[in-house]
């Protein structure tokens, strides 16, 4: 349970110091750590499923918090660009 919560602890000051990079005004702030810390708590869990040790998950969940917010974007800007065309080709192709 300990180490749970060390893992929980350094997730949360990881999510807490990627939002303090970019930060430029506290509703930013907020967002940014909530958007990294659950970004990082669930690729820690997914990786969970792979691989066993809790040291290389939470390294790599800590390089997927400070690379939340371009990853983040880079997904809307997909979806909202490539996917859509992607969806529209096929629905023409079915039609």
């Amino acid at each position: 349970m300990i180490d749970d919560l060390k893992i929980l602890g350094l997730l949360v000051f990881m999510a807490l110091a990627s939002a303090f990079i970019r930060f430029k005004s506290l509703t930013q702030f907020c967002t940014d750590a909530v958007l990294g810390f659950v970004m990082g708590y669930s690729f820690y869990m997914l990786l969970s499923y792979w691989i066993a040790d809790g040291a290389t998950r939470s390294g790599f969940s800590g390089i997927i918090i400070l690379c939340s917010r371009p990853l983040y974007d880079w997904a809307n800007s997909f979806i909202r660009t490539k996917l859509s065309d992607l969806i529209s080709k096929k629905v023409k192709d079915d039609s």
